[in-house]
């Protein structure tokens, strides 16, 4: 399923160029039939620049192409101003800057553009940036109560406004800071609303992040196991930031979800890769499901943010003011 939605953002990509070429064709149509002589400019100016390029390639220096194509460009824009036009109006269209919407970058080695891998990631995550996503402007502290969560008179939404405030200082060190952050409490508590605020200002910030449920993140992993000849394309191993929620809900299967876990948290770890996870289970059942290794990973004091939720659960309390 990886690679199928990467074709589908190359895909998508090619498509973009292909209906940008055909909207430049038409304004190329539109500008010549208010100025017949912007054709005529135009075909010139192609068939300058294709007998530099013969010359270049017989090893003859052109001479005057780049005065006469600037001298054309000149000529059109006075046509498209008198007539109303831009003068950017015949320019190529693109919505990728980098690369122009080819979907890849770099001369000798070609890479995949950042358009494409974002593109990838929204649709492997099935998650995509709106007005509405979740974001910590977003994140309303009035959804949580205000009764006392122990003796000090600690509240449910003060207790939240400082686990924002924290979730908000990994976001901004990303790509420093610690390694891991691990959200854990009971359900219906305000984690995966903060676990994709963090995603959403990372993204704001040009890192790019994938997110992935834990189900969904194991069975990317157990098909790349079981590919064994095929290539299967593994971004969870080389994004920037990860984000994995809900882990725990996932069915263990043999010894695959444990041993590629740790090897995915271990990658990661050794490479300075960022990792958020969230968690319904409390710390004795993380351990106790994941073995020591992972959980000395999830919970080391020196390379992990470690956060408690507790109160009660916002989808079962009223709203208060």
């Amino acid at each position: 399923m990886a690679n199928e939605y990467l074709l589908q953002a190359i895909e998508e990509c090619g498509a973009r160029k292909f209906d940008n070429q055909a909207q430049e064709r038409r304004r190329m149509a539109h500008a010549v039939s208010l100025a017949p002589q912007i054709e005529v400019l135009d075909t010139k100016r192609r068939e300058d620049i294709l007998s530099g390029l013969k010359a270049a390639i017989q090893g003859i220096k052109p001479e005057g192409i780049a005065k006469s194509t600037k001298q054309i460009n000149e000529q059109i824009k006075t046509l498209l101003q008198e007539n109303n036009l831009p003068e950017d109006y015949l320019d190529p269209i693109f919505q990728c800057a980098i690369c122009q919407d080819s979907g890849y970058v770099g001369e000798v080695e070609k890479t995949l553009c950042a358009c494409v891998t974002k593109r990838y990631h929204e649709l492997l995550s099935g998650e995509f940036d709106t007005p509405h996503s979740p974001s910590f402007e977003r994140f309303d502290l009035k959804v949580f109560l205000e009764v006392a969560l122990d003796d000090q008179g600690t509240t449910q939404r003060m207790l939240m406004s400082v686990l924002k405030q924290h979730c908000e200082r990994f976001a901004d060190a990303v790509p420093e800071g610690r390694l891991n952050l691990l959200l854990f409490g009971p359900s219906g508590l305000g984690k995966t609303y903060l676990l994709k605020c963090v995603a959403k200002r990372v993204r704001e910030r040009g890192i790019h992040t994938l997110t992935l449920n834990a189900n969904a993140l194991l069975n990317h992993i157990r098909q790349a196991y079981f590919a064994r000849d095929e290539e299967v394309d593994e971004p969870y191993y080389s994004v920037p930031l990860l984000l994995i929620d809900d882990l725990g809900t996932e069915p263990l299967w043999e010894n695959i979800t444990l041993e590629q876990l740790f090897a995915l948290l271990e990658h990661r770890i050794q490479n300075r890769l960022q990792t958020v996870i969230s968690t319904n289970l409390p710390l004795e059942q993380l351990k106790e499901r994941y073995t020591r290794r992972i959980y000395s990973r999830l919970l080391d004091q020196n390379q992990s943010l470690v956060l408690q939720f507790m109160g009660q659960d916002v989808r079962l309390t009223p709203r208060q003011n």
